[in-house]
């Protein structure tokens, strides 16, 4: 079992202990927080100056220093290392300094006032990180090797526009009737249903006598939206997006040896 990490918390310290809190969190390789008004400048690739503003600083144990304003998901100025931090105390500031070599950049950030002020230590984190596919990777796959949903289904088209919305994949199967797939990535629910469905009624319009089946494609799908399914005549396919993924790597993977390979042939040749 981990040991617990270690947190220590500030609230409203002054400069000098803020400043002493810094240099000891950085010398310790601590993750730290700091909620701060501050201004920051940056020299390097390019050069930038940010007056006064209450901001949150975010130094991490691989010397990454990040500044986020109140709202918005990315950093206003970051560094991604710092082969060098320096804090030094002036008579209303700390004044925390990134410095990178290579290529050289320098971060300033003059802190103000100190509202609040975060060191973790032992702070772990070693899950394995999976990125799944998006609903139009999970299509294209789909449209590559329809067998993922049925046996026998042939592509017709993609994004198909009908009525108000579109289609993700239109196809034929094997009895030539018309098959509407609908992706989700996610669960799904009631309105995705309710999407198919809305699909289907369009199509049927345009084609009054055509045989129109729909299949709701996703990793699962709860179960009012199954029930709703079954009683519009639809059909349901799960998926496995991890088990997608893994093959469409393999693949792109298979796709750039084989050209490669084709390329040197013909560079022999």
């Amino acid at each position: 079992m981990s040991e617990e990490p270690h947190i220590h918390v500030l609230h409203n310290p002054g400069i000098n202990e803020a400043a002493r809190q810094i240099t000891q969190g950085v010398a310790q390789r601590d993750f730290i927080i700091i909620l701060t008004r501050c201004s920051v400048e940056y020299e390097g690739r390019g050069a930038s100056k940010l007056g006064s503003g209450d901001r949150l600083i975010i130094v991490k144990p691989d010397g990454a220093v990040l500044v986020h304003r109140p709202t918005g998901y990315s950093p206003v100025n970051w560094q991604p290392e710092s082969h060098v931090i320096n804090v030094d105390v002036l008579k209303d500031a700390v004044v925390l300094r990134s410095v990178r070599r290579r290529p050289k950049e320098i971060l300033v950030i003059r802190l103000e006032q100190v509202y609040l002020l975060v060191r973790a230590k032992g702070l772990t984190d070693k899950a394995e990180f999976i990125e799944y596919m998006d609903e139009a990777e999970i299509s294209d796959y789909i449209a590559r090797h329809p067998e993922v949903v049925e046996q026998g289904l042939q592509i017709i088209s993609r994004e198909r526009r009908v009525g108000e919305g579109y289609v993700d994949i239109l196809a034929r199967d094997k009895d030539n009737n018309y098959v509407i797939i609908e992706v989700k990535r996610v669960t799904a629910n009631e309105d995705a249903v309710k999407q198919l469905y809305s699909y289907i009624e369009e199509l049927r319009k345009a084609n009054p006598e055509a045989p129109i089946r729909g299949i709701l494609v996703a990793p699962s799908i709860t179960k009012d939206a199954l029930i709703l399914l079954n009683s519009l005549g639809l059909e349901y396919k799960q998926i496995d997006p991890a088990r997608l993924h893994r093959e469409a790597k393999k693949e792109k993977h298979s796709r750039y040896s084989r050209s490669l390979l084709e390329y040197l042939e013909r560079k022999k040749g």
